[in-house]
Order: C-alpha cells, then structure tokens, then sequence
C-alpha cells in the first residue's frame, strides 16, 4: 500500500468493555470558520416608499460562499483534465469557494480514485488535508466522507490520523466515524489494526459499538481467513445485546461457502434460518455460485427458480454464475440461452459478462456473435481488457471479415470513454491456431 505496513496477521479480536457515549453532538464554531455577518436591520422611520427605492438601487455585497456564475463540476470535465497536479489544484481551488462542490460525492469519489490509480497520494493528502480548514469538519458525517476517501485511497495512516484529531477540530466522535474508521482499515487490509483498534478505543473513547461495528470485524476476520472466529463474533454480538441481520450472515456465507465449499456455506445458511434472518437476493447469489463452482450446474438450474418462488428477482450476478458455468463447460448453446435470459430479464450485462461469454464463442469460432457483443459492449460503454477486444479481432480477420475488424479497431479509438490500442493485423502475422489467450 501507499503507507506501507504488514501483511494481515492472524489477530485474535476480543469484545471491548462499552459503555454508551454519554454527549450529544454539539455545534461549536471553527478555529477556521470567517466571521462573516451582516447587518440587515430595516430603518424604523423610512417610508414605505423610500424603502422600495433603497431595496432596488442597492447592490447587494458579495457573498463569500456563492458560486461563480459559470461553475463547472461534472465529472466529464474533471476526467478530460489530463495533468494530474493541475486536476488536484483546480479541484482545491472549487472546493474552497464552493459548499455545493463539496458536497458532490461522486466527484470526490472520482477524482480521489483516479489520482490513487495514478498513485499520486501526495496530491491526495493535499486535497484532503485542506478540507480540515473548513468549518464543515466540525460536523461528524463531512469528517467521515474524508476518512472514507482516505480508506479507498489506500491511505489507512492518514485516515487515523484525522480520526484521532477531529476532538481538536471540534468534531465529536461517535460510533459513526469509529466504524467509518474500522472500514477504512479493511479496504486498506490493515487487519491487524483493525482488530487492535476493536479492542482497544471504544472502552478509551466511551463509544457503544454497534450492529456495523460487529459486521465490519466479521468481514475483517473473514478475510484473514479466521472464519471460525468470524462465526464466534456472532455470540459476542448477542451477548451485546444486538441482533445479526442479512449483511452479518451474507458476510460469512461469502466466506465459508467460498473457502469450506457448499457444506460449508450451508453450515451457516441454517444458523441464518435458525436467527429467523429473511435472506435476500444476494444471498440466494452466493448459495447458486457455491452450487455451481461445485460442479453441481444442474442443482443451480434449479435453485434459479427459487428467486422467483421465494418472491426475489435474479439480477446480473445471478445470470453471470450460470453464464460462466456454462461457458466453462464449453456448452455454448446454454451460454447463449442464460445470456438472452438476462437480457429479457431487463439486467444490464457487465464486465463479467463479456469476459465469459466473448473467449467462448471465439474458441468455438462464432466470431459473428463474438463481434455483436462486442459491440454492445461499446455501447454500453463496460470496460473489458484491451486483449479481450484484440482476439475478437485477430478471429475476424482469420474469418475474413476485416470490415468488421477495422470498425472494432476504430471503436476502440473514438469511443469517449476508454481508449484501446487495437490493431488488425495480417493473415501472416496473427497468432497461431488455437491460441486464444486473453
């Protein structure tokens, strides 16, 4: 990661002492907020007259936090900055003057992403740090937003750093920001402290750990892969007091069915039955997908129907197990039966989607279908891998469609949403028979 660290270890996490945060949230005024009043008082004596005439003929003072008028914040403008030191400047500088900008999460999202792929995680820390000179940190859930972006960043150091000074930024922790926290540390797989962190400041710092708490530290466990103890997490979360729901168990279905096989999973598919947890289309997903990596595709067949009986409607990830099932098997003729099932279900495919369904029609030498879907994907606008589209046409070539190949090739070039190098070679220069590798 950007901050270094261990690996996860195997940290055996015990539940600590709680007791219930005992402030309410308070409102306190920003070392940094501006002082900005007016007086807005109306003249007891003006007549009504004179004071119509004063309301339009004075120009009103400017406000520090309006917007310009022409403010730009899509995320369209944002991606076409291509200098990522001018993209972090210019994103400050909206930040600053604007509350609305501020507010726009997906932009935040967006560019925080972009600049940890293109891992520049100083200008992360600079666009985040100076958020810490508005007066919006001193409100919990704007605290939060930022130990998030830090967390997807990668960058768990810096989001305890900002969790540990928001008392002195006159922010009042709750159990929302401690979990904002234990999340953090997960995505940055910082298992170890996350459990440390578990154990040790709720008690210090008088929070009540609740239902996320317990399911973002099953999840950590889980993916240690201490699911035995993940499991056990389920009597210290009672014995608090609370209750499991669907995302507890979803959690460790995903783990025990993915890592102790079908009977595994279902181990804990009956303790959720037994907590009279409704399950959810997610977890019929996981069940199917176990039923499937089995080796069991004809079990998952009729699992699907289930969806339908049980009042739950399949979505994409339904349709793409069984698409790879068969794809897998080579069976190219159901492959296309489940692919028109999810279309007529009115699912969108997606990058799975096309990762299973174009190598098999190219193995198979369907070229024609491989080109369709290819181009629905285009469409869609899903990003795939570049050698993906490059079998597609390298097999068109072979097949003598070179018209069909070249307009993959400029597809490729002029869509607007992701460029592909694709070429289209010579009958002389493509691969040799049979190789399909992507």
């Amino acid at each position: 990661g950007p901050e270094g660290g261990s690996g996860p270890s195997k940290t055996r996490c015990s539940t600590p002492h709680q007791r219930k945060v005992a402030n309410p949230y308070q409102h306190k005024n920003s070392k940094n907020a501006g002082n900005h009043s007016t007086a807005a008082s109306a003249p007891s004596k003006m007549s009504k007259a004179s004071a119509r005439v004063r309301r339009i003929c004075t120009v009103p003072k400017p406000n520090p936090q309006s917007e310009p008028a022409t403010f730009p914040v899509s995320i369209k403008e944002i991606a076409n900055e291509l200098d990522p030191e001018k993209l972090a400047n210019t994103f400050k500088q909206r930040a600053t003057v604007s509350v609305s900008f501020r507010n726009r999460h997906n932009i935040y999202d967006f560019t925080i992403a972009r600049l940890a792929l293109a891992k520049r995680f100083s200008l992360i820390e600079d666009i985040l740090e100076s958020h810490k000179d508005f007066k919006d940190i001193s409100h919990e859930g704007f605290a939060i937003r930022i130990i998030s972006l830090y967390g997807k960043a990668g960058m768990f150091g810096h989001a305890r750093n900002l969790f540990d000074e928001l008392p002195q930024l006159d922010c009042v922790r709750t159990v929302k920001s401690f979990n904002a926290l234990l999340k953090a540390g997960v995505e940055c797989k910082r298992f170890d402290e996350v459990c440390r962190i578990f154990r040790e400041l709720p008690s210090e710092l008088s929070i009540s750990l609740n239902r996320v708490s317990y399911n973002t530290i099953i999840h950590a466990l889980c993916e240690m892969g201490l699911l035995d103890e993940g499991l056990l997490m389920l009597s210290e979360l009672k014995s608090s007091g609370l209750s499991p729901d669907v995302i507890t168990f979803n959690t460790l279905l995903d783990a025990f069915y993915r890592e102790k096989g079908f009977q595994g999973g279902e181990r804990i598919w009956a303790t959720m039955v037994a907590h009279n947890v409704v399950p959810i289309t997610r977890s019929y997903n996981l069940r199917l997908q176990a039923m499937v990596d089995g080796g069991a595709l004809a079990n998952a067949v009729t699992f699907f129907d289930s969806f339908k009986k049980d009042g739950l409607k399949p979505d994409v990830n339904t349709f793409n197990a069984l698409i790879k099932g068969f794809c897998d098997l080579g069976d190219v003729a159901e492959a296309k039966k489940w692919y028109n099932r999810l279309l007529d279900s009115g699912e969108t495919p997606n990058r799975i989607t096309f990762s299973s369904l174009v190598p098999t029609f190219c193995d198979c030498g369907d070229y024609e279908l491989a080109f369709d879907l290819s181009k629905n994907m285009f469409n869609r606008q899903i990003v795939v891998d570049e050698a993906l589209l490059q079998l597609v046409v390298n097999g068109l070539v072979k097949q003598s469609m070179v018209d069909e190949a070249e307009e993959l090739v400029e597809l490729g070039k002029s869509n607007s949403y992701v460029q592909y190098h694709l070429t289209t070679p010579t009958n002389d220069k493509l691969p040799e028979n049979g190789d399909h590798s992507v």
